[in-house]
């Protein structure tokens, strides 16, 4: 998993790193498509992992804390957004309550 997740940062280099404004712009509307579609796959898979990590025991680190506020921390967003994300993955009904 972790070799992949390599892959996709060096990947995510190699794209950043091109001069896009050199594009035709018929060839900058494909490359929007192409990374939209991704973003939708990156975001689908997370909020996959996370239903899983929420299904089990919080980190014993944060001493029994809701999952919203682990995430808060670990992710550095707000409690808020940490309960629309788990909302939005189908966990906990924590999140769904609140």
């Amino acid at each position: 998993m972790f070799a992949a997740l390599d892959a996709a940062d060096e990947a995510y280099r190699a794209l950043a790193d091109l001069p896009v404004h050199r594009l035709r712009p018929v060839d900058q509307r494909a490359l929007l498509v192409r990374l939209d579609t991704m973003d939708k796959q990156l975001g689908a898979l997370q909020r996959r992992l996370l239903g899983s990590v929420v299904a089990g025991p919080p980190p014993v680190e944060f001493a029994g804390a809701p999952w919203a506020q682990v995430l808060a921390r670990r992710l550095r967003i707000s409690v808020g957004e940490a309960q629309r994300r788990i909302a939005e993955a189908g966990g906990c009904e924590e999140a769904k309550s609140a």
